[in-house]
């Protein structure tokens, strides 16, 4: 299943770079990005549950191979997510 992500150009080559610069495809680059988001939303939902007492210990999920050994870099400016909210309006 493909999806479509419109992008400006200035994130896309800084998308671009960042692959170049850590020897990933664009691909393979979103795909950890997308992982790593995933992750971290389950994390969170899990630790509001537990804070709401629906929970008693956060279920373990082991992470893919890419994602283990992944050190996002940070990239200046917004988040990517507010970028595209705010192109789509």
């Amino acid at each position: 299943m493909s999806k479509v992500l419109e992008l400006s150009d200035d994130t896309y080559q800084q998308l671009t770079d960042l692959a170049q610069q850590q020897q990933r495809t664009l691909e393979e680059m979103l795909r950890v990005g997308l992982a790593t988001y995933e992750a971290a939303r389950y994390e969170r939902v899990h630790q509001q549950m537990i804070a709401e007492g629906l929970l008693a210990a956060l279920p373990t999920r082991p992470l893919p191979p890419e994602v283990e050994d992944f050190d996002p870099e940070e990239i200046p400016g917004p988040p990517l997510s507010e970028t595209i909210r705010e192109e789509r309006r």
